[in-house]
């Protein structure tokens, strides 16, 4: 739930039931937990597919390929010189 405590949510409640009254308070907390609920849903579905994406074996080789091309230095042109007095 994050940072929040205790005696935050009591407050909160305590707000709500003074703002809202009991009936619509508990509507409006059925509410926020089915929209949690749903939140979590859609975030586990989205790290869920992140993972899949990330444990692909074809994506993993492709993402070593070009890191072996990054990694290696490039080839010399035999036609440059060597260093800046030309040697």
């Amino acid at each position: 739930m994050g940072n929040i405590g205790g005696a935050e949510v009591l407050v909160i409640l305590m707000l709500g039931l003074l703002v809202l009254g009991p009936a619509r308070l508990a509507v409006v907390a059925r509410r926020v937990g089915s929209m949690a609920r749903e939140v979590r849903r859609v975030a586990g579905a989205f790290q869920e597919e992140v993972r899949e994406l990330v444990e692909d074996p074809s994506i993993e080789a492709l993402a070593r390929e070009r890191g072996k091309s990054v990694a290696e230095p490039p080839p010399e042109d035999p036609e440059r010189p060597a260093g800046p007095d030309g040697a």
